[in-house]
């Protein structure tokens, strides 16, 4: 079961869960958990007994949520549950349920992940980004392990956010920021609220357009005084009178293409550009070409610019 498909089934469980579930929707959740029953394959060397992890979920189900009382089927639809889980997750019963964590690869393409705490987090082409199933415990722990990613965090005091990116940790309560992770080089951009990022050896503190870099030198603070590059997450991208080299940037992010001016000053062009939602590549390059009478040729993941 792809990712897109277990974030709606939580999405209609916790509807339903909260007795805000319209009846199209509740008959939708129950469709598809008939089906996943009967498609599904238990392993009882690995997994156990069906019957007696179904009447445990049921058992916690009632001792835990006694709203949940009224609801039909209930023994059927724990069994379901923990097998379409068990399945699409990984996960291995033991005394307990142990959540696995999931990881997401982009290409070509961007995409975004839900978690479950609500935080929202867009990651841009060739990106690599792991994330556990549900928080357990006193922090909310992610890992960012190749690319960048733009986060919307949730706010809980009581449950930090961090983010381990190569050499650095990023901590938030609830705020907005980018990473970029590149051959061991990790950098952090703060949009809105307050980050620390930490080193082994250094710990430094992030207000709205500041950035921390992390490279073999060791963590360094800068100020940052464009946010447009930090908008490629957004469907709809008006950038106006911005250089070339921060277009191809956000290109990069967006297609997971790389950009080889021929001539370097090609890069300090300046040009507005509105870059619609759903828009090819090669759309894109056509506009471009459109204004500056640049020319493109593209090689796999390789664009090479020229006049």
């Amino acid at each position: 079961m792809t990712k897109k498909k277990i974030h709606y089934l939580r999405y209609l469980t916790e509807k339903r869960e909260k007795n805000e579930i319209s009846e199209a929707e509740k008959n939708l959740l129950e469709d598809f958990l008939d089906k996943e029953f009967e498609n599904a394959e238990w392993d009882s060397a690995k997994m156990g007994s069906k019957e007696a992890v179904s009447a445990e979920i049921f058992r916690k189900i009632k001792t835990n949520n006694p709203v949940k009382k009224s609801l039909v089927n209930y023994y059927k639809y724990a069994a379901v549950a923990c097998i379409v889980l068990m399945l699409g997750l990984g996960i291995m019963l033991k005394s307990g349920v142990d959540v696995k964590d999931i990881t997401v690869t982009t290409l070509s393409a961007t995409d975004s992940v839900k978690l479950n705490d609500g935080s929202l987090v867009y990651l841009a082409a060739n990106s690599v980004f792991k994330y556990p199933e549900q928080f357990n415990g006193e922090t909310r722990s992610v890992t960012l392990l190749k690319g960048n990613a733009f986060f919307k965090v949730s706010k809980d005091p009581h449950h930090p956010f961090i983010i381990t990116s190569a050499n650095i940790k990023t901590k938030v309560l609830g705020t907005s920021f980018h990473i970029s992770l590149d051959k061991g080089r990790s950098s952090v951009t703060v949009i809105t609220g307050h980050v620390q990022v930490s080193s082994d050896k250094q710990i430094t503190y992030l207000e709205p357009n500041e950035r921390a870099v992390f490279t073999t030198s060791g963590l360094k603070k800068q100020s940052v005084s464009d946010m447009r590059l930090y908008s490629w997450y957004k469907k709809d991208i008006d950038l106006s009178d911005v250089t070339l080299h921060k277009i191809f940037t956000l290109l990069n992010f967006k297609y997971g293409v790389n950009f080889k001016p021929e001539d370097k000053e090609i890069l300090n062009t300046r040009i507005t550009l509105y870059i619609k939602g759903g828009l090819s590549l090669q759309n894109i390059l056509d506009q471009i070409n459109y204004v500056t009478h640049l020319k493109f040729k593209q090689y796999g993941n390789t664009v090479v610019v020229n006049h």
